[in-house]
Parts: C-alpha cells; structure tokens; sequence
C-alpha cells in the first residue's frame, strides 16, 4: 500500500520527523515500511538543468545548419554554445544543459555533456528541445521558456514540480484500518502523543428539490447499511493540479473530478465510496440485490461477466448498475455529460465481496478494504466528506436529504481490560497513564475505570480487535515491544504426543528416501478440474473463493500433481528423477467429506548418471518396489501379502495389503495412456502409499540369535511356470511347504526365450536351509525338496526344468 509523505502530514501538525524517520516510526509500531521512493512530476535529471539567457546568435563559419550562440547562466562569464535547433534565437530564455551533466532524452539511452569541438568551435554546453529532457515528445525546436525566466536558475525551481515520499507500506491483513493516509497518521499521532487532524466535512446544502430516490435491501445480511446522497448541475472536468498530483503519487491515474473525488476520500479515510449517474437511475430506485444466475454485466473496463447468482448488485427499477463493493457499470459511470450524480457510502459483508472479487479476478481498491471488513458507522462521514469535496472542485448543489438505511446498528465491543493481564503478558508493568493516552490516541473510548482496569469500548474500524489479548497488542506496539525487557530465564513445557511420533516416523522415512537420492516436493492444494477427473470414483471438491481460474478445485490425489512437477523438470532437460511427495487428498464419497493423507513416490529416467566408469541403467519396477519393501519394513509392517495390481493407471503392479486385506500400497508401471496425457515421452514408475499406516507408532522388538555353529545348504530349482504366475506366489507356496528349517528364497534368473514354450517362462528359484542343531544330510534336504516340487508341480502346474 502506497502512503504519501505530504498527503500524510495533512493529519498531524509538525511530527518534526523526515520522510526516513517515519518510516522507522511506522515499522516500529508494526506498520512495515518495505520501501521509500522519491516521487516527483518532474523527469529524471531535471534537478540538474538551469535556465539560460541567449545574448549573441551567430552564423557557425563551417556549417549552415548550425549557429554559435553565447549564454548566460548566472556566472560571471557566458557560455560559448553550439546550436542546430531551428527557432534558436537571440534574447531567448532556454534550458541549458552544461559539461558534466547528464540528460535523458525520452526514447535514447542517458548521455553525459561534453567540452567538445563542433565542426571547429568549441561548445561548452547545450541547449535542450523537450524531449531531450524527458518533458515532451517534441523535437521541432528549443523549449522556450518565459521571460520571468531567471539566468542560473535551476530548472526544477522554474517549473515547480510536485515533490514527494511515497512509503510503501506492507500491510498485513486484519490491518485494515491503517488501510488509508488518516489510518496511519493515527498509530503515528498515538506514537508521538500528538492529536490527529480530520478534514473539516461540513457541507451546505441546496434548497433544491430533487425526486426521491426509493433504496430496498433486499439481502440485509449481505448489505446491512446503504448510505447516499444527490448532487445535481456538476461540472465533470479535470481535477485540479493539487489533486491530481496526490493521487499520481500513490500510483492512480486521474479520471476526471468526480471519480478523483471518490478516490481521495477512499485513500484518506480508508472508506469506498461510487458515484452513478444520476440519469441512469430508472425509475428513481436503488435496489441492493442478488445478481440473475447466468446474467451478463457490462464493467467499466468494458469487460462482459457471466454471473453466477452469488454476486451483490446495486441495480435500479430495470437492470443491474454495479456489482456492490468491487466494480462499477459501464452504462452508470461518470463521463463529460453527466450533470448529477447518486453517491454511494455502503457497509457490505466481508465474504459475500471476497468470493465475488475472487471468482471473477476483480482486485480493486474498494474490494480490498470491503473483503478485509470496512468501517460500519464511518458512511455519512465520509458521504458528507466526498459531497464537500465535489462541491468544491465540480460546483454543484447538495440536496438536503442523506440516505440511510441501517436496520440494525452494529454496535462497538465493550469489554473489561484489566492492567494485571496486561502486565503479565508484557512481563512488566505498564503505567495506567501510558495506557491510557495510547488507548485514547487510537481512539478507544474510555467508559469507566476501577483500580483493577479500564471498560473500553472498541472503535468499529478495529475489526480484528475482539478480545483482550488484541487490546494487549494495541497497547503493546505504541508503548514499543523495545520496552519489553528480556527474561534471563527460560522456561518450557516439553509434552510428547501421539504426533510427535508421527512426525519423527515422517522424518525417518522422508531422511531415507531423500539418503538414496530422492527428493521431496511441495506441491500447492489446489488443482484445475481436469486434474482431479482422472479419478472419476472420488467427486472433487470445488473451492468457493479460487486464488485463480485454473485453481477451483481441492486436490483428490497426488498423482497428477507429481506428474507435472516431473514434466515441468523434463521441460528442463532433467531425465534422470527421484521425488517423493506427503500430501492431503480430499474427496466426497456418497455425500460425506473425506480426507485422506498419502505419500507418493515417482521416477523415471536413470537410476545412475552416465561417466567413464559406470553405463547408465534405467530405472526399472524392481528399483522401486525395492524402495517400497524397505519403506514397509522401516514402518514396522508385518504380515504383508502382495497381489498383481489391476489398475488402468497402471501397466503393471503390485499391491501390498496388510491385515483384514487393507492395501497399504501399490507399486508399477504407469500406463502410456496417462503419460501421454500430460506429454511425457518416457517411463514413469509410481508408488503411493496410506500415509496413516506408515506413520502408526510399532513397538518392535529386537531379537539376537546366535550364529549357526553347522553350515547352510542351498539347493536350486529350475521352474516353468505359467507367464501369468508372479514369483510371490511360487515363494509362498514354498514357504508353506516347509518352513521349520528353510531360511530363505530368492530367485536368480528369469527367462523366455526360444527354449521355452509360449505362454511360459522359467524361473531359477534359489532355497537356502538352516538347522541350528545338527549337520543337514542329503537325504533329508532331498525329501523336503520332493515335497516342494510335488506341490508345485499339482497346485499351479509348474514342471521342473531339467
């Protein structure tokens, strides 16, 4: 937010503070000034240009088109310049640039004078047409000046130019009453213990008589006050210069006295105000209603919206004239004809504005104060303010009826403030005189006071001070937090939870995906629809006030968002990704809410980088169910069965279930189908698990066994198996066909090919036996191994390959 300097000493008589100085005073009272810029009206450069008398012009004896002036510019001797302009002429008054000084033509880079020789004659300066000075676009000829025009004078003074600070202020959200020049001159008045100065809004008012204006609210809980008045036989036309130049320095352009108006009073006392024409008002009534679904409003930008039976319009007997609280019509607004107006001072509901100005992209000045909550009771004020204003600077007649509907006064909190809750949270004691001038100063009334505390009320434009701990705050930052000593204790309370567990399991699992080179991303929320389309069985959730178009929708799953930060590196020619993702999903199922939180797992591309040493291998749907089982296992997983993953998303898969057939996670390929859809040219394997059984807390047990004192045997299997059988299924199967001394099962080569029948593969099955009390015989690891194969051969039709 932009504050003046200038406009801001208008409210407080001789702060004796500079522009940086106030700055400083600001941040302190937590009104951060993030920036402080020198404005001026006039260009670049000017301070450094003086006025110049031409007392001799001269035919230049080497060119035709060039003339040998002498100047004066104030000094004892003038001087000696060469000229090309055209209208150079004798007893002129000019712009003078001289050696050293740096001008800035309008449409060139900057370019310092020179003492230089000109077809054989000195020249020590020159003499500037407009838009070698950034004053204008003309090149025709010199600026002439006026002949009250003194030599040596500098430019600037001449042509007195506005000057000013502009301190850009980063204002925090619930601040919305610093949201104007009188909102910051007040912390800055209470700071200093000066009292703040209010325009004078005294108006006089006309004995004319205009047709009454009938107002209906028709939605009181979105408008529950509406406030205006009529001026009639206006004169539009430009603002005067002071104006002009005010709203220029906060970054406005002007538009015309009525409509500047509107916008001064709104920057100096933080309240929106709109002026309609009164000749578009049919059927002289205003009404305050809910918009027509699917109805179309033409804005003052000339821009068409489609509303959607959510938006507040100010409409008359006919059609709408505004959406309320964010944009003026096109047919309503101010132009050169119009000769009365109908001024607008309205009290909107906050969320009915906010959702308005986010479906429809419309941020405007009066949106940003009415969204964060404007003042209720400030609307005749600044009506009558805004009226005194125009009435001065576009003529006019008041007429003598102010409107005001408000059904229902919303009335200023009271509440106790005691001084020993104040004093406990500062950690000192504050003086009551202190808390009173700085209450006072930002205009809380004092309604009564005991020895215990104070009974204030809260000014209405204080919308985020509700309790006493806000009251505490207010006090705190005039007071100055500097005052606060430091405790050389420190004192805390450490208290473990149930997610203080989750947390550091998070962690474990984050620090051991991120060890074997993944990263973690953060991705936003929010989503475009066609996102969350792709899981047609989880209904998405819309979003009521979208930050953005593409934006309406609360994420139903992590895939799609993954995929695109994948896409977004690809863009950038990183092949080679690892990430992983923690994330909330939402969804509603069979008309209920669901959340459901979730850790995503991708990569794609190499698994190593390429060098001298080492080829490239790409990642493959064993890299990362490998990852997967270790996940699992560092969670304290037990009992985990595995089945092939049947998914259109996916190629191919599998699924981890634990207990009571709850899946835990999914692991594969995904299909080209979906990776087609967002572009990506190359393999993507994905894994997503249920973040809520990772993160359970598992107490496990740590078991010590001694080493064997007799040694293993390993005996292999070489398996044709049906192409559809997984290697789980024949490892469970051996499993249960022995399991008192058998350890392990691996498999070491998988195979089809030539040797091989189709529909076939063969498997290299690995069995590693154990007995901790005796040596292992051959006879009895050939019987176990009969009544493996044996099972194999009758359960899934596996043949031994010989």
């Amino acid at each position: 937010m932009k504050i003046s300097y200038n406009w801001l000493s208008n409210y407080i008589i001789d702060t004796g503070l500079t522009p940086q100085e106030t700055a400083e005073k600001l941040t302190s009272v937590g009104l951060e000034v993030e920036g402080l810029e020198h404005y001026s009206t006039l260009p670049k450069g000017i301070e450094s240009l003086i006025v110049g008398h031409i007392l001799e012009l001269h035919q230049h004896p080497n060119a035709d088109l060039l003339k040998l002036t002498k100047v004066d510019v104030g000094n004892d001797a003038p001087l000696s310049i060469v000229c090309g302009a055209p209208n150079v002429a004798a007893g002129q008054k000019v712009i003078v640039a001289r050696e050293g000084v740096t001008v800035n033509p309008l449409s060139k880079e900057p370019f310092t004078i020179k003492k230089s020789k000109i077809r054989g004659e000195f020249s020590e300066g020159m003499l500037c047409a407009e838009d070698e000075i950034g004053l204008g676009e003309s090149h025709a000829g010199l600026l002439i000046l006026d002949e009250n025009a003194t030599p040596g004078q500098p430019v600037a003074k001449y042509l007195n130019g506005y000057e000013d600070w502009i301190l850009e202020i980063g204002l925090t959200p619930n601040r919305v009453d610093a949201a104007s020049h009188i909102g910051v001159a007040r912390d800055l008045a209470a700071l200093l213990g000066k009292k703040l100065k209010y325009p004078v809004a005294e108006i006089a008012y006309s004995d004319r008589q205009s047709p009454e204006i009938k107002i209906d609210i028709e939605d009181i809980e979105a408008c529950p006050r509406y406030s205006g008045l009529v001026i009639k036989n206006i004169e539009v036309k430009d603002s005067p210069e002071w104006l002009q130049n005010y709203l220029q320095a906060v970054g406005l352009k002007p538009i015309n006295n009525i409509v500047d108006a509107t916008n001064f009073v709104l920057h100096e006392l933080g309240h929106p105000l709109h002026a309609f024409d009164l000749s578009t008002i049919e059927g002289t009534r205003i009404i305050v209603k809910r918009s027509v679904p699917d109805s179309r409003f033409m804005t003052l930008d000339k821009q068409e919206r489609i509303l959607d039976g959510t938006e507040l319009m100010i409409c008359n007997a006919n059609e709408p004239m505004a959406i309320a609280g964010v944009f003026g019509g096109l047919k309503s607004g101010i132009n050169s004809g119009t000769k009365g107006i109908f001024i607008e001072s309205a009290y909107f509901n906050p969320s009915v504005i906010r959702r308005t100005s986010r479906r429809h992209q419309l941020f405007t000045d009066a949106s940003f104060r009415y969204e964060r909550g404007a003042d209720p009771n400030i609307t005749i004020v600044a009506l009558t303010r805004v009226a005194k204003l125009i009435q001065e600077i576009a003529g006019g007649d008041i007429i003598n009826t102010i409107y005001d509907i408000y059904p229902e006064r919303i009335k200023p909190i009271q509440l106790k403030f005691e001084f020993k809750y104040l004093n406990g949270i500062a950690g000192m004691e504050i003086p009551v005189s202190d808390v009173k001038n700085i209450l006072t100063g930002l205009e809380f009334i004092i309604i009564e006071q005991d020895q215990n505390g104070l009974l204030i009320e809260i000014p209405s434009f204080k919308t985020d001070v509700k309790r006493p701990i806000d009251v505490v705050e207010e006090v705190l930052r005039i007071y100055s937090f500097d005052k606060i000593p430091i405790s050389r204790q420190i004192k805390s309370i450490v208290q473990v939870d149930k997610l203080y567990h989750k947390e550091k399991q998070r962690k474990r699992i984050s620090s051991f995906l991120i060890d074997r080179g993944f990263y973690e991303t953060y991705m936003l929320s929010f989503v475009k629809e066609e996102d969350n389309r792709i899981f047609d069985e989880k209904q998405s959730v819309s979003v009521i006030n979208p930050i953005s178009a593409d934006l309406g929708f609360v994420k139903n799953n992590i895939l799609i968002p993954g995929l695109r930060a994948l896409l977004h590196n690809l863009n950038r020619q990183r092949h080679d990704l690892s990430i992983f993702n923690w994330d909330h999903i939402h969804s509603t199922e069979n008309g209920s809410f669901k959340q459901e939180y979730q850790l995503g797992i991708w990569m794609t591309g190499n698994t190593n980088p390429e060098n001298w040493k080492n080829k490239p291998k790409k990642v493959d749907f064993y890299d990362l169910k490998s990852i997967v089982e270790a996940i699992l296992t560092l969670s304290g997983q037990n009992d985990i069965q595995t089945q092939p993953l049947e998914n259109s998303l996916f190629s191919y898969g599998l699924t981890f279930q634990g207990s009571g057939q709850k899946t835990i996670a999914r692991v594969g390929r995904l299909s080209d189908s979906i990776l087609k859809q967002l572009d990506i040219g190359q393999e993507v394997f994905y894994a997503q698990f249920d973040a809520k059984y990772l993160l359970k807390a598992r107490k496990k047990e740590l078991k010590y066994d001694a080493i064997s004192k007799f040694p293993k045997v390993e005996r292999d299997l070489a398996l044709i198996v049906p192409e559809d059988l997984t290697y789980s299924s024949i490892r469970e199967l051996i499993e249960k066909a022995e399991h008192k001394i058998l350890k392990k099962v691996s498999i070491f080569d998988v195979y089809k090919g030539n040797q091989v029948a189709e529909g076939f593969k063969s498997y290299a099955v690995r069995m590693e036996f154990e007995d901790k009390t005796q040596t292992l015989e051959d006879k009895t690891i050939d019987k176990i191994i009969s009544k493996i194969v044996y099972r194999l051969e009758n359960e899934h039709g596996i043949k031994i390959r010989s």
